[in-house]
């Protein structure tokens, strides 16, 4: 077969690799629940050699945030971003707090720290940002991320998902 002839096989294939948590790309599908997303941003974070997920989806109604992350074994989170007016921002603003209370339930500070981020699609951030992180869990799974982003906040609340409720689509 000739150069010309490889170039232009229409014959060939694209070679498609199934998705999964970590290698989801924008414009996938995440379909939870009944409801299919599409990924419109993807956020990689890097913690000195340790990296982890921020996927922005969107199903035309609704904004939602899977993390995902492989600290020996895969832990899956869908969360909610809060609106900047909840009463929650005020006091991130006074203090890092070890224990906080949100809808009656108390959350305790699990992790913390600090990581460089990469970006593609739309999530609201600049690429090569260095942000501050707070991680907090109830004892039922429920989770509450905080990230300074420069001099922003942002809160989100969320649970644990497990990766057998969640199906990837590739969008290619």
């Amino acid at each position: 077969m000739g150069f010309f002839s490889k170039l232009f096989d229409k014959n060939k294939k694209e070679e498609i690799i199934a998705r999964n948590p970590f290698n989801l790309q924008i414009n996938d599908i995440v379909d939870y629940d009944l409801v299919e997303y599409q990924v419109i941003g993807k956020i990689k974070y890097n913690e000195e050699g340790y990296i982890w997920y921020d996927y922005h989806l969107f199903d035309s109604k609704e904004h939602l945030w899977l993390y995902a992350e492989d600290d020996d074994e895969v832990r899956l989170g869908l969360f909610r971003k809060l609106d900047v007016d909840h009463q929650l921002y005020a006091k991130f603003q006074e203090e890092i707090p070890s224990v906080i209370k949100y809808e009656d339930m108390d959350y305790s500070l699990i992790e913390e720290g600090s990581a460089n981020i990469e970006i593609e699609g739309k999530v609201g951030a600049k690429d090569g940002q260095l942000i501050k992180y707070w991680d907090y869990e109830t004892g039922n799974g429920n989770q509450l991320s905080v990230e300074k982003w420069g001099n922003e906040l942002e809160i989100s609340v969320g649970e644990k998902v497990q990766e057998g409720l969640l199906e990837f689509y590739p969008a290619k």
